[in-house]
């Protein structure tokens, strides 16, 4: 265990997660998969829970756990073994252990002094969202989307029993503070929320949606030293007393058309906080539902944790982000921006020193060497779907939502904005002198702008001649992009054609046609003699450019591929396969050791300009840089 080796090396008797000096650098790094080099991004965080001393908090991300020193605000520690993203973790009553609960449908015990992971078993058929410690800590039970609730024991790990009475995906369990109830919560319809006494396994009450009004329920809490439980759901915050399943009162909620993620009581449970979709922090008084303040994060709000001395309020948002409010004053402490949603888009900026990804509402750049965050673009709308570099490196195009941007590199500033006609742009490339931009247009065209004045050329609508010939009805363009060399035009549409154009002429120099299924993305090769394309299918297939003749064609019925590119000198081509990246050699067909790491679908890679390193970027919110000559040679 790397935090025991600490221990050793520094000849402190203390705690695992003390504050030592390591550089957070090195933490990062730690857990990688075989034959990654390193990790840019920490994954996004789900939920955060403190240890006895409120110094330090775990957190759960889709990466693994992580351990922060709140005095620094420094990692201490990665805990890795889930496979998937960990939804949900808590402390035992004793605080000794902490549990955490995964999509790999698998659930973790951990020792809260070392970090050691001391038990492990599958807990449910699919994913695990929700784990809870019983008052006197000798009971799990778990939440499940195979519509099931189970109770697990804790020195074990073996099966107790398994709850059986709602009829769609469990999302919340919760023991009352004394033990005799546990309710739990379910998404749908039918019986959302179940009472059940532990000990008999008996259903005490089941509240429907069809006659309660409730559905959709997130979240459920027990106020301390009560049987009394918060439920929230869609446009309601209710109470309920667990014995008898007997409705108690409805707090008043700022909208009543949110949708409540988080409900959780105060560690004297005299008030109740709740988080919406609509990024609402809202207190309201337990005795009498009153609505007492409001905080407004702007960001839909995925979980909520008290202090342990009930002064500060924890808010994770839906693309990571951690807010600390202190309650005593009303205001934010604090904000980590450490965690991210998913990675939409990546590139390396031309001399290779940087890689940049597009992610929810923002733009970062990170060292290529070290995966230090250099500087970061925010503001902007939605998921940034795509990334281009013009040849110099100093001007960076990004698109999101319906806009294209352009971003002087030096001074971050905006100088060009593109609107979309009547479909979100996704499709972006630079001319060789880096005076003309090649973006979607209208259905069956590109359309060519001047970066300055951002005028189109009536000239450039290259698929006029196309617009008969296409064997699909709209024709949306899903790639364009320029040749190395910039003398040639690649574009795919999502019917099974690909388009290769003279940039200097604007004539049609190929049709190339894959006739598996609509492409989705096509690249070229370094120097530019081969281009590859991959099919909604995962089919992968080779062309060379000069003749237009098909070189070889990768297929696999268990591939579902979102991006594609070459590497090492144009002998690898590389492919997203899920959360895998496959790695083929291209004149032999012969498949390599396959890249696995990430825990959630890889939606982009690139290769760097030297072609020895693949970067993948995932829906888990992190990069991992791949090293191929490794691979390869291994």
């Amino acid at each position: 265990m790397k935090i025991l080796k600490l221990l050793i090396t520094t000849f402190l008797l203390l705690s695992s997660f003390s504050s030592f000096d390591v550089n957070s650098q090195e933490i990062e790094q730690w857990g990688l998969p075989d034959g990654a080099k390193a990790r840019i991004g920490k994954g996004k965080a789900f939920k955060v829970a403190y240890f006895p001393d409120g110094d330090r908090v775990a957190i759960s991300t889709t990466i693994g756990i992580w351990i922060y020193d709140l005095r620094t605000d420094k990692p201490l520690d990665l805990l890795t073994g889930h496979t998937r993203p960990i939804k949900s973790l808590a402390f035992s009553p004793d605080n000794r252990t902490f549990a955490t609960a995964s999509d790999d449908t698998n659930v973790r015990l951990w020792d809260a002094n070392t970090g050691e992971n001391i038990l492990s078993f599958d807990a449910h058929q699919d994913s695990v969202n929700e784990v809870t410690f019983s008052p006197d800590g000798k009971t799990l039970a778990t939440a499940g989307a195979d519509n099931t609730v189970k109770l697990w024991n804790v020195k074990t790990g073996e099966l107790i029993t398994s709850l059986n009475g709602h009829s769609d995906n469990v999302n919340a369990v919760s023991f009352s503070s004394n033990g005799r109830v546990i309710a739990s919560g379910s998404f749908r319809k039918g019986n959302t929320v179940c009472f059940w006494e532990p000990i008999t396994k008996e259903l005490i009450k089941t509240i429907t949606s069809e006659q309660d009004g409730i559905h959709k329920v997130h979240s459920v809490a027990c106020r301390p030293n009560s049987t009394v439980f918060a439920i929230g759901s869609i446009g309601m915050v209710s109470l309920w007393e667990g014995l008898t399943g007997e409705l108690l009162t409805t707090l008043e909620l700022a909208r009543n058309t949110a949708e409540i993620w988080s409900v959780v009581f105060s560690p004297d449970g005299k008030t109740l906080a709740t988080g919406d979709n609509y990024g609402k922090i809202m207190f309201n008084d337990a005795d009498t539902g009153q609505l007492l303040l409001t905080f407004d994060t702007h960001e839909p709000i995925q979980s909520l944790t008290y202090a342990l001395d009930g002064k500060t309020l924890v808010c994770v948002s839906r693309n990571g982000t951690i807010r600390f409010y202190g309650l005593n004053e009303n205001y934010l402490k604090k904000k980590m921006d450490d965690f991210s949603l998913q990675i939409f888009s990546i590139a390396y900026t031309p001399d290779g020193s940087s890689i940049v990804t597009g992610n929810m509402s923002k733009i970062s750049f990170w060292n290529a060497n070290t995966g230090k965050l250099e500087k970061t673009i925010d503001g902007l709308k939605e998921k940034v779907n795509t990334l281009a570099f013009s040849t110099d490196g100093k001007i960076l195009a990004s698109v999101d939502s319906d806009l294209t941007r352009l971003w002087d590199l030096e001074s971050g500033h905006l100088i060009g904005l593109f609107t979309k006609h009547i479909y979100t742009h996704k499709c972006i490339a630079f001319s060789s002198d880096m005076s003309k931009i090649a973006i979607e247009g209208l259905t069956k065209t590109i359309q060519l702008w001047e970066i300055n004045t951002g005028e189109q050329e009536l000239k450039s609508n290259l698929f006029k001649t196309l617009i008969f010939e296409s064997k699909s009805r709209l024709n949306f363009l899903k790639c364009v992009t320029f040749s190395p060399g910039r003398k040639t035009l690649l574009s795919a549409c999502d019917d099974q054609f690909i388009h290769v154009w003279d940039v200097e002429t604007d004539k049609l120099i190929h049709t190339l046609e894959d006739q598996t299924s609509r492409l989705h993305k096509v690249v070229f090769s370094q120097d530019g003699n081969m281009l590859a394309g991959v099919s909604e299918n995962g089919t992968v297939s080779l062309w060379d450019l000069k003749t237009g003749a098909l070189i070889n064609k990768f297929s696999d019925r268990r591939m579902n591929s979102l991006d594609l590119d070459f590497a090492l000198n144009g002998k690898i081509i590389a492919f997203a396969n899920g959360d895998t990246v496959i790695l083929c050699d291209i004149l032999s067909g012969v498949y390599l050791s396959p890249l696995k790491g990430h825990t959630m679908s890889v939606n982009c890679l690139v290769s760097s300009s030297d072609g020895q390193t693949i970067a993948s970027g995932s829906m888990d919110g992190s990069v991992l840089l791949w090293d191929l000559n490794k691979m390869v040679n291994d």
